[in-house]
């Protein structure tokens, strides 16, 4: 089972993380419920900064989309411009070629030189003068107008490169803006995340200051002087199963105690009945992806405060409020992988006990506070000793 850090901290999510052991600081429910007016308060704050990041996302679409346009427009005037340059080109060969006809004729025609027959056939000087200039202007006319094509071609070239280079930047504009959608994409995911725990840190936070409240805690009160009122007096720990086996330990998964586990395993088949370990009230019932239901109960016994995790049940025979002792049922074992309960390899059960009462901020829960709090059950509870050596009730001593 992954760390019940997650677990201890989505059982409750309440406002803070708070643990109460024997010797308390003050809180009391007046605390819890400012506590809940910040939280109310940050839920606001989180939806509205998740309004403004999908406002961003759908300007950034809407660059995007005018981008684009923009550049298909740019193609269509690059393919006009490459089909104005094939015409001129097509134009400067005809013309080449009909000023090429002409001379030819007028140079060579009859085996003569016909350009210098025309202007030696002025019928005088004047009209000689005037023979010469038109074969001159017809000749610069042709070259003339051949320049021009040149140099529209050129326009249009250089034309065609500009918007290369527009086309090329505003692609580049376009990817960012794709790389700038891509991350406030995942910062609305993370801000739906958040979103998603604070409301149910306020919804189970409510549940603790009514369920406080209904056993007749004021709102000035101390919630540990409060607690002795609420909490039923117990004396030991039993095991939570008439039958089974430890299949994993409390303490470090590893040499380096990189991960933590933060509770024992119970080797116990799909249905298998579920009681509380101690006197004791339901704190909460929950549901989670990671530990699947759960039931944490707060217990004093011997005027010490704990709290007990059950996980990945199949079910739950209790509801948040109700005094429990050592001989009700909380629920039922499951632990099958896949659906809601992502933090399981098998059927069993798992089993937390830490020392004071847990109110827990999913937030704020982190591994020190898990190794800090957390206790081995095999403390308060007597199993027997090593892995896969069972029991089979719940009181005999080993």
């Amino acid at each position: 089972m992954k760390k019940i850090g997650s677990i201890l901290c989505i059982i409750t999510m309440l406002s803070t993380v708070f643990c109460i052991p024997d010797i308390a600081s003050a809180k009391t429910l007046g605390d819890l419920e400012n506590e809940l007016r910040q939280k109310e308060a940050e839920y606001e704050q989180n939806k509205n900064k998740t309004a403004q990041t999908q406002e961003e996302i759908t300007q950034a679409n809407q660059e995007i989309v005018r981008l684009q346009t923009s550049i298909d427009q740019t193609y269509v005037d690059m393919a006009n411009l490459q089909t104005e340059i094939d015409y001129l080109n097509e134009e400067i060969k005809k013309k080449d070629q009909q000023m090429k006809d002409i001379l030819h004729f007028v140079q060579i025609s009859n085996g003569e030189s016909a350009y210098l027959e025309y202007a030696f056939g002025a019928q005088d000087f004047t009209d000689f003068i005037y023979r010469v200039a038109v074969s001159e202007q017809l000749t610069r006319y042709n070259e003339q107008l051949i320049d021009q094509y040149n140099q529209t071609i050129e326009e249009s070239k250089r034309k065609q490169e500009e918007l290369t280079k527009k086309q090329q930047q505003m692609a580049a504009e376009k990817e960012q803006l794709e790389e700038k959608k891509k991350l406030l994409g995942q910062q609305v995911i993370d801000l739906e995340a958040v979103s998603v725990d604070i409301a149910d840190t306020i919804e189970y936070q409510k549940e603790v200051i009514a369920l406080y409240k209904s056993k007749g805690c004021a709102s000035n009160e101390d919630i540990s002087t409060c607690g002795r009122k609420v909490l039923p007096q117990g004396t030991a720990f039993y095991r939570p199963t008439e039958a089974g086996y430890i299949t994993s330990e409390w303490g470090p998964r590893d040499l380096l105690g990189r991960t933590w586990h933060e509770g024992i395993d119970i080797g116990a088949g799909v249905g298998t009945t579920v009681y509380a370990v101690g006197n004791g009230m339901v704190a909460s019932v929950v549901r989670y992806n990671c530990g699947g239901n759960m039931v944490i109960v707060h217990h004093n016994i011997n005027n010490r405060y704990y709290t007990s995790v059950y996980a990945h049940l199949s079910s739950v025979a209790v509801s948040s409020g109700q005094e429990v002792t050592r001989n009700t049922i909380v629920g039922y074992s499951g632990g099958t992988a896949g659906g809601y309960d992502q933090c399981t390899t098998g059927p069993h059960l798992h089993v937390t006990i830490a020392t004071g009462r847990f109110l827990v901020d999913y937030m704020n829960w982190t591994y020190e506070l898990n190794q800090k709090y957390s206790i081995n059950p095999r403390s308060v509870i007597n199993f027997p000793s090593g892995l896969y050596n069972r029991w089979t009730d719940r009181i005999s001593a080993y």
